[in-house]
């Protein structure tokens, strides 16, 4: 019969593990967004302005669901990034987004995390 110890550097290892995980920042897609923009922002259908309008996101909008961004967001610089850093990021991507069950297409300048 195998005897597992429940002290020694199993238990550290595994502290350590718990800890880091702990103290890294949620990843640009795990979190929410509000409207950056002031007024009503366009929902387009493909990631640019000439693309056809498909919505709007609201003034004031939250609770705004980031699905994915092009070019891509590198995590570390989005997780160990500043505020300023990661409204950086945004500014220089398309995203698309959903908001209470519509899908579109946003520049990522009109995004604030929440």
């Amino acid at each position: 019969m195998m005897r597992l110890s429940v002290g020694g550097p199993a238990l550290a290892v595994a502290l350590v593990l718990a800890t880091a995980a702990g103290a890294v920042a949620p990843s640009p897609y795990d979190i929410t967004y509000t409207l950056r923009a002031d007024g009503a922002a366009p929902l387009y259908a493909d990631m640019s302005e000439k693309a056809a309008k498909v919505g709007s996101l609201p003034a004031g909008a939250s609770g705004i669901v980031l699905r994915w961004c092009r070019k891509e967001i590198p995590f570390g610089a989005w997780q160990f990034g500043s505020r300023k850093e990661q409204l950086k990021l945004l500014d220089e991507r398309w995203c698309e987004v959903s908001y209470e069950g519509k899908v579109g297409n946003v520049p990522g300048r009109v995004l604030s995390p929440e």
